[in-house]
């Protein structure tokens, strides 16, 4: 049971930072540093690997060793539509379900991210940046879309690839955390049309 908990562990670790855009398009991940930040053994991580090649979120490489999947705009285009859709259909429900706690949450996460964004932590703005998305979908309270979002394994920050090829400078990274604050704001104030134009900002290019 105890390898089985680690195991999940690693996967959730290296699926977030996947997802977060911490780890860069082509990268090979090397497992001891995997074990040495997730706190778990090289079986753990090669469990995790064996989930991860299964979603598509990492890919082996012709000689050996598992690397991070690069994304075509194709994919990023197609991943940020299917995305507008879930996100969409959650704000519309969270504006009428989500409850006090879904509420503080969001907006302890924005402000989060504000406080990274101020001091130039771009990776745990991104970080983030993820969570704050799930949490709008699960503040839905409708299982069955979070369910299908979480198992979509959507690139989110990684969009722009963590603003991404530290393209974005702080200034950028401020006031996307502020458009997140905004949104937390608005879904307490039962706003559903500001929300969905700040949803739809950020689509992805080449």
């Amino acid at each position: 049971m105890k390898g089985s908990i680690q195991a999940d562990k690693a996967y959730a670790f290296i699926r977030e930072q996947l997802l977060s855009g911490n780890f860069e398009p082509g990268r090979r991940l090397a497992e001891q540093a995997l074990c040495e930040s997730a706190g778990v053994n090289r079986g753990d991580i090669r469990q995790a690997f064996s989930r991860l090649l299964a979603e598509g979120l990492v890919v082996r490489g012709k000689k050996g060793g598992v690397f991070v999947r690069k994304y075509s705009v194709r994919d990023l285009e197609e991943a940020y539509e299917v995305r507008q859709i879930l996100e969409t259909a959650a704000a519309r429900l969270a504006v009428e379900r989500a409850g006090e706690e879904d509420l503080h949450v969001l907006e302890e996460t924005a402000r989060h991210m504000l406080l990274m964004a101020k001091n130039g932590y771009s990776l745990g703005v991104c970080e983030g940046d993820l969570r704050f998305h799930n949490l709008i979908v699960k503040a839905a309270h409708n299982d069955k879309l979070y369910d299908l979002y979480v198992r979509a394994n959507f690139p989110l920050s990684g969009v722009d690839y963590m603003w991404k090829e530290r393209g974005k400078e702080r200034e950028g990274l401020i006031a996307d955390s502020r458009d997140h604050i905004r949104i937390a704001e608005f879904l307490k104030e039962k706003k559903i049309e500001p929300i969905l134009e700040l949803l739809s900002k950020g689509r992805p290019h080449a």
